[in-house]
């Protein structure tokens, strides 16, 4: 049985871009489910135009890494009604962006990925969250 996730942008953005050096840093999930809210693309691809205007990505490359997230994430979620509603409910303890990933994994009962040091050290989260 493969091993599952909730996926978050920064974690995305991570495993998909790498710290110099690394030369496959997909390892780290390999053969993994991973589950992303919708806004997963919109978090991720904000990001990345960033990354290009300022130089620090080349627009070619960064397409390349948008086109990738359909392949990567397995299944992609509504952030709308129940999701939305427990989100709001952890509005004290981390940023409503960061909240409807936890949320999603609260309720489908999996661990949260990040590379989101601050909300992996955020208290009373109704989920397990491991770094990357």
């Amino acid at each position: 049985m493969n091993a599952e996730y909730v996926l978050d942008a920064s974690a995305a953005l991570q495993l998909l871009l790498g710290p110099a050096g690394t030369t496959s840093p997909l390892e780290l999930v390999p053969n993994a489910d991973l589950h992303a809210p919708h806004l997963f693309d919109a978090e991720v691809g904000d990001v990345l135009r960033r990354k290009v205007t300022s130089g620090e990505l080349d627009a070619d490359w960064a397409a390349s890494v948008v086109w990738a997230l359909d392949a990567l994430v397995d299944q992609r979620y509504p952030h709308a009604g129940v999701i939305g509603r427990q989100a709001w409910e952890l509005r004290h303890r981390v940023r409503f962006y960061d909240a409807l990933y936890v949320a999603l994994a609260a309720r489908l009962d999996l661990p949260l990925l990040t590379a989101d040091l601050r909300l992996s050290r955020a208290h009373g989260l109704p989920c397990k969250v491991e770094t990357v």
